[in-house]
């Protein structure tokens, strides 16, 4: 099954916030805890991963999308060595250590070696979904944080077209 079929099917991560709006015309979103984001990629982000709310955020969520679309399409399989070159920097020991991430935050499944044997979990097409609907669209090229998600974005085109 492709992966654009498999992502059709399934309900995106955030699908449980509801907008609201505040004051004349600020819409956030509230969390089933209460919390307001100012958007869903925020509220994975600060409150499901429970990361700080910095300037890497956006190429870091770049990453994991670009990491879970490759994972759909079994390119960790296929050429892991792409993988590695275009989204970790040639770095072995970085993709390794992201798969167990990944494993570990419960977004792949796997018997064996995450490495050989990985796919999704419900939840991680849950968050590819939600990832995919979310991608930005890169504008200002002056910004290092946009730099950084560009180039993940070519990195991802370059693994998928190998």
């Amino acid at each position: 099954m492709s992966h654009e079929l498999t992502l059709a099917q399934v309900r995106p991560w955030g699908s449980t916030l509801h907008p609201v709006t505040i004051g004349r015309a600020h819409v956030v979103l509230r969390a089933p805890d209460g919390h307001l984001w100012d958007s869903v990629r925020d509220a994975f982000w600060g409150h499901h991963l429970g990361m700080c709310m910095c300037e890497d955020q956006t190429d870091l969520l770049e990453l994991m999308r670009a990491s879970l679309k490759c994972i759909a399409e079994e390119m960790h399989r296929i050429d892991p060595d792409a993988m590695i070159e275009h989204l970790f920097d040639g770095s072995r020991l970085f993709f390794r250590n992201y798969l167990l991430d990944l494993s570990n935050r419960d977004m792949l499944e796997h018997v064996g070696t995450v490495f050989k044997h990985a796919r999704l979990s419900a939840f991680g097409w849950s968050v590819l979904a939600m990832l995919e609907a979310t991608k930005p669209v890169i504008v200002d090229h002056a910004d290092p944080t946009q730099q950084r998600a560009a180039a993940i974005q070519r990195g991802e085109r370059s693994v998928l077209t190998a």
